[in-house]
């Protein structure tokens, strides 16, 4: 497979067979996802790269700021990508880029929104410090939120990620759905489940839930809880990261 993306003859190729060799648990190769990351001058490569980035990356990686040198000159859409994924990361390091992109752009509406809603994300700010917080209103509190957090663990909604809690999420909407015939309307915790798992939900946010789908989730859920996961650890396709 190593030989393969030697090969590789575009920068799409070379991420296809990138994902792969990530998805056996093979790491080796992050840096060269990272050299696409900061040198593609494809806006379409760059925001794949994005994504997985912060599928895979570890806190080490994200406190090494040459790994996100994109962001010094970043368009709009890029910001929008790297703000939206970030919560991904599942990492608190991730805060410190968001609060510089925020610096940048937070006169521009809807990017702002996107960023403050990714740090909110991370440490709630706003119930503290309401929606008009300052940038270094929203700085110094994740400088004090930071003191009270595990720096080695990964966290979703301010709790140490695990499987386990988005499984739980993901079937009180779906029995509410189902009862009412209404779409399934989740998109972040699917595609969570999906990257950390290597099996993908059964159904995405457009999907209507309703008796003969309904049970697929169950066994979806069920399969998952058979297998090992710890908490506060981050997983690609059922391999820690």
């Amino acid at each position: 497979m190593k030989e393969s993306i030697l090969r590789s003859k575009t920068e799409q190729d070379i991420i296809l067979q990138l994902v792969e060799l990530f998805k056996l648990g093979d790491f080796t190769q992050k840096t060269l996802l990272i050299h696409l990351l900061n040198h593609s001058e494809d806006e379409a490569v760059l925001n794949l790269c994005i994504r997985i980035f912060c599928s895979i990356c570890t806190h080490e990686d994200l406190r090494d700021s040459n790994n996100l040198l994109f962001l010094e000159n970043a368009t709009e859409d890029v910001v929008h990508t790297f703000a939206s994924a970030a919560v991904t990361t599942l990492s608190l390091e991730a805060v410190p880029y968001l609060l510089a992109l925020l610096e940048d752009w937070d006169e521009i509406n809807d990017t702002s929104i996107i960023i403050r809603d990714s740090i909110d994300a991370f440490i709630e700010f706003e119930e503290h410090l309401g929606d008009g917080a300052t940038v270094e209103e929203i700085g110094h509190y994740y400088l004090e939120y930071i003191n009270s957090c595990n720096s080695e663990k990964y966290y979703y909604n301010q709790k140490n990620a695990f499987i386990g809690n988005l499984t739980k999420k993901l079937i009180e909407r779906v029995m509410i759905a189902a009862n009412t015939g209404q779409r399934l309307e989740m998109e972040l915790v699917p595609s969570l489940l999906s990257i950390w798992s290597g099996e993908k939900v059964p159904g995405d946010y457009y999907t209507v839930i309703n008796a003969d789908n309904y049970k697929g989730f169950i066994n979806y859920v069920e399969g998952l809880s058979k297998k090992n996961w710890e908490k506060g650890h981050k997983y690609f396709y059922g391999l820690k990261v």
